[in-house]
């Protein structure tokens, strides 16, 4: 009888259905869009094949797809509409993928609608730069940590697929030189792990490059423990504005391309500065940094001569002094450039915390929608000559 019900029961598990089965069950739910060209006379959206991924507490489940009409329309019935259940139309077009947001149902709602918005493809770079790019050097006990920031326009109504074959199907279309000495190299924002591939000088993206505006930031860092270090950065695009800062009240910075620019003070930190503008594909922009300290070891000096200033002078000179420092000048407010790196610093440092768990996901998103905003305000006065 015992062996019997264990039968039965395996039975029941074997022909039982699977999770991704349940899932699969219709439901009310409709997803209706329209797939969209957005390049002025572009090809046409019609019998395109859009495919809708099904998701169940986060996991992929299911996978169908549809054919557009001749006018881009398409849609998927039978959905299921339970909160745990979410949507993403993904579609390929002229080799490169296009996808919406995360789609689900609200409580009663059995239909939705989207938009997909395409573009032509070109294998011609010549609408793409890079606006504004920033490197930043924080001085540590075991060497530099190294913070890159770019952000790269497309200025076409074209997608940017690359035309550089890198793998079958594969193409190169961003490019980004490292230090021979750098390692340990992250990527942040704007960058896959899938779609990136190491070059000898650097590594390279093989994402589309659509129009408007990506922002990339990766980090490395460099085993340099002396004092003086030589930096450089291969420009690979036209770039408007290009900011080096090191970390470093007393750092020494010197550099045939690039210009001293007035010191930063950002969160507690001083940054020396160097800046470029107009800078053309093929550059190389070097610069020597000497009397380099890691910025605890600053400290720790700072207060063992204000321990040995109480001792033998007395309270009041070690609390000027330490007046004095706190009340160092700094740069003025209505300085557009200094504004823009304070805001890509705290930005990128925003970045960071997000990713340490330090804050949470909605005050991180709303954090950096607002810093990003005052970014772009700065960046159209300063375009409009207002600055």
């Amino acid at each position: 009888m015992i062996k019997r019900l264990v039968w039965l029961a395996l039975v029941f598990l074997i022909l039982s259905p699977s999770p991704a089965a349940l899932a699969a069950e219709p439901g009310g739910g409709v997803i209706e869009g329209q797939v969209i060209n957005g390049t002025a006379g572009g090809s046409s959206v019609a019998n395109l094949e859009v495919a809708l991924k099904t998701y169940q507490g986060g996991a992929q489940v299911d996978t169908t797809t549809a054919i557009t009409d001749a006018e881009g329309r398409f849609v998927f019935e039978g959905l299921a509409t339970d909160p745990d259940y979410s949507y993403q139309v993904v579609l390929t077009f002229q080799q490169a993928e296009y996808s919406t947001e995360p789609l689900s149902f609200g409580e009663g709602e059995t239909s939705k609608f989207t938009e997909i918005t395409v573009y032509d493809a070109t294998t011609s770079d010549e609408k793409v730069k890079v606006q504004m790019a920033h490197t930043v050097i924080y001085v540590e006990p075991e060497g530099l940590r190294v913070e890159e920031y770019a952000l790269v326009v497309n200025e076409s109504d074209l997608t940017y697929i690359g035309a550089n074959e890198v793998a079958e199907g594969v193409r190169e279309t961003l490019r980004f030189s490292l230090p021979e000495d750098a390692a340990e190299l992250q990527l942040k924002r704007g960058l896959m792990e899938c779609c990136v591939y190491g070059t000898e000088d650097g590594f390279i993206d093989t994402m589309p490059l659509l129009p408007g505006s990506r922002e990339v930031v990766y980090s490395y860092r460099i085993s340099n423990k002396s004092r003086e270090y030589t930096f450089s950065h291969k420009v690979h695009y036209p770039t408007d504005n290009y900011d080096l800062l090191v970390q470093g009240e007393n750092v020494n910075l010197t550099s045939e391309q690039l210009a001293i620019a007035e010191p930063l003070f950002i969160q507690d930190i001083w940054f020396k500065h160097l800046a470029g503008t107009d800078l053309v594909p093929g550059d190389v922009l070097v610069a020597q940094f000497s009397n380099l300290r890691p910025a605890d070891t600053q400290s720790t000096i700072l207060w063992v001569v204000l321990a040995l200033t109480v001792l033998i002078g007395g309270f009041g000179l070690a609390y000027y002094l330490l007046r004095q420092r706190r009340l160092q000048p700094v740069a003025p407010e209505d300085n557009l450039s200094q504004q823009k790196q304070r805001l890509l610093l705290e930005i990128s440092r925003l970045d960071d915390d997000f990713e340490d768990g330090k804050i949470d996901e909605e005050t991180y998103r709303r954090l950096r929608a607002e810093k990003k905003s005052q970014l772009l305000s700065l960046m159209r006065r300063e375009k409009s000559g207002l600055g």
